[in-house]
């Protein structure tokens, strides 16, 4: 088995007491880019093993249990408090649809459009963000770096540059976890 990424660790070990599996799911979908969707669940109790080891207050032995207890075989976003099965026996914090849609994409407009496709109503999708509708921010940057091409900084820029076109709005309250949307659909 391959070494395990320094930057997973690190930012696992930041959270402490607040680390969730699917937080360390997450760490590992964005840090250890692989040619399959997810991650090995096997893996992540190889990382909750080793933080326990570090001193992190994590039971690496619930954590299989932990997997189970949130995995949904849905294709489609149905909450982010569930874990989705992507095939070969591995996990994600993001449902099939979106990587089989988004893998490689570096148009911000291709994820908002999946997004948004696959959810319908995101006024009530999402249990994050501000009011309205769109595709919170911080949802959004995580979709970009662990499925595809961008990185929150370059995610940013697209959003800031389509903004200024009037592609894009986001929540006019300036919660700093805005929705994104296409212009005329944000209420």
């Amino acid at each position: 088995m391959p070494e395990l990424n320094e930057h997973v660790l690190e930012e696992a070990g930041d959270r402490g007491r607040t680390l969730l599996v699917s937080d360390l799911i997450g760490l590992v979908e964005l840090y250890e880019q692989s040619d399959r969707p997810g991650a090995d669940p096997e893996r992540v109790v190889t990382y909750a093993e080793a933080l326990a080891e570090e001193g992190a207050r994590i039971d690496a032995g619930s954590v299989p249990s932990a997997i189970e207890e949130r995995l949904t075989d849905a294709t489609s976003w149905v909450g982010d408090d569930v874990l989705y099965t992507v095939g070969d026996g591995r996990v994600s914090t993001f449902p099939q649809r979106w990587h089989e849609q988004l893998e490689g994409e570096n148009d911000i407009r291709g994820y908002l459009k999946v997004i948004l496709d696959d959810v319908g109503e995101s006024e009530e999708a999402f249990d994050e963000g501000g009011a309205g509708t769109g595709v919170p921010r911080s949802l959004l940057f995580g979709v970009t770096a662990a499925l595809g091409e961008l990185n929150p900084t370059e995610a940013k820029a697209q959003i800031q540059a389509l903004r200024d076109e009037g592609v894009l709005t986001e929540d006019a309250d300036q919660h700093p976890n805005a929705r994104v949307a296409f212009a005329g659909q944000q209420r």
